[in-house]
């Protein structure tokens, strides 16, 4: 098998910074081996690190960005004022102009603008099933396989998580027509998940998992039949749960406990369960998720821009809890900028500097490598770390950025992390192939066009 070298100044391993150091990639697009560079040979590369993993993304939300800012109807007893509730309002207008065409445009230019941010890959927590009408298409994954192609064009790696959705909310029976687009039957949902297995099967660089959209989405017997349903499957399985204060009380009336705890109380949640956001978990369901070893999924700017609330992050992290962050309705890309909103959260909480930092590690580095950790865990992808045996998906911090210049190792992580821009950020590969060269992704001249028009045409 034919072997690649990158000759590094320096890279992050999981035992902490080496360099020089020499990469040795396979040509299946894995890391064969990480040596020390003895040479002295000119270096190809500045400081390398893993790709970071987005463990939650819905793409066609890309478009709203922006869209949401005027004050929606207050006392409004549909959307509860202006929250986010009366956002989704909005989401769903959006959500019923999108045909599969443009959903493709519109993923492969979020994906790539996220390969140009550092994420290499990505969880798509995906309902846009049907037509506007809630008719399907001919093919049960025609949006699924929009989703997929735009990977093709973007470079990115994909955990496809096709998501059931049966119901309005916790009293509710069916779904309203806003909602349409994204309902199936359990049954209908099995087929679309079958196919949805059969199309990433045959691609390395991408997987399926399940997704039950939330619990008031799903109905207990539906996610019992759901789950038996894919059980010979060891897989990802991702859940909206305890993000809004509202949805707590009203699972608290129809079930007499908060979301976690009913979901923790019914079945068995594990290492391939991952809950997104879980932002209202009090202390008793905190215990127990941390013993189920389940990751928590967070997202700060779209928790923050939905007016979510805190998620106690500091608790969390020195439990040992394992997490990931994902970027959820896109509003913003960055990875850096979701983990320094997780840091600065904590410091505007507890009155303190540097808060979740762990083993002598600076703060940048600790919040890195651990969501490293929890984003591989809940994509169930070889994944976030630069050794033997795990995908080449790289990320090199540009040492020629007048705001690195002089820095290394933490320091320099740290100054990506806590104050840094895009613009850090250089050359990123997936699978050993390169997709983004000084900034820019290489297809973005082909993408960019494409979406303007489609931007133009939906909005």
């Amino acid at each position: 098998m034919t072997e690649r070298e990158l000759r590094c100044r320096s890279v992050l391993t999981p035992g902490g910074w080496v360099g020089p150091a020499l990469i040795r990639l396979g040509e299946d697009g894995f890391i064969s081996a990480v040596e020390p560079l003895l040479e002295k040979a000119p270096f190809q590369l500045g400081h390398v690190l893993p790709g970071m993993p987005n463990l939650h993304s819905h793409a066609f939300q890309r478009q709203m960005a922006g869209l949401s800012g005027r004050s929606g109807p207050a006392g409004d007893p549909l959307t509860r004022g202006d929250t986010f509730w009366s956002w989704r309002e909005l989401m769903y207008r959006l959500a019923l102009r999108i045909q599969p065409s443009q959903l493709r445009v519109i993923a492969a230019f979020l994906q790539m603008e996220m390969l140009e941010h550092g994420y290499t890959s990505c969880a798509e927590f995906h309902y846009l099933h049907h037509q506007p009408n809630g008719q399907p298409y001919d093919d049960l994954a025609e949006m699924l396989q929009q989703v997929l192609a735009a990977a093709e064009q973007s470079g990115i790696a994909l955990t496809l998580l096709p998501v059931l959705y049966c119901r309005s909310g916790f009293a509710g029976t069916d779904v309203t027509e806003r909602q349409l687009r994204f309902s199936n039957s359990v049954d209908q949902y099995l087929a679309l998940w079958s196919r949805c297995k059969e199309l990433t099967g045959a691609h390395k660089l991408h997987r399926t998992g399940i997704a039950p959209h939330s619990l008031r989405a799903v109905s207990p017997l539906q996610l019992e039949q759901l789950l038996n349903g894919c059980q010979h499957v060891q897989q990802p399985i991702h859940i909206h749960i305890a993000e809004q204060l509202a949805e707590v009380k009203d699972c608290e009336a129809v079930h007499g406990v908060p979301p976690v705890q009913w979901l923790l109380d019914q079945h068995l949640v594990d290492v391939h369960w991952c809950l997104v956001h879980a932002t209202h978990m009090n202390a008793d369901e905190t215990a127990a998720v941390l013993r189920s070893q389940a990751v928590i999924g967070l997202c700060p700017s779209t928790e923050a821009d939905l007016g979510d609330g805190f998620f106690a992050i500091e608790r969390w992290f020195k439990a040992g809890g394992q997490f990931g962050i994902g970027s959820d309705s896109n509003l913003r890309l960055s990875p850096a900028e979701e983990l320094r909103t997780l840091e600065f959260q904590a410091r505007l909480q507890s009155g303190r500097r540097n808060v979740l930092v762990e083993n002598g590690m600076s703060c940048g580095r600790s919040l890195y490598q651990r969501a490293l950790q929890g984003g591989a865990q809940a994509m169930s992808q070889s994944i976030g770390r630069i050794e033997a045996g795990f995908r080449a998906d790289l990320v090199e911090l540009d040492d020629r950025h007048p705001f690195l210049a002089g820095r290394s190792s933490d320091t320099l992580l740290d100054s990506w992390m806590l104050a840094g821009e895009q613009a850090m950020v250089k050359n990123c590969w997936v699978a050993g192939r390169q997709w983004v060269k000084d900034g820019r992704h290489l297809a973005r001249e082909q993408l960019e066009p494409v979406y303007r028009q489609v931007m133009q045409d939906l909005l």
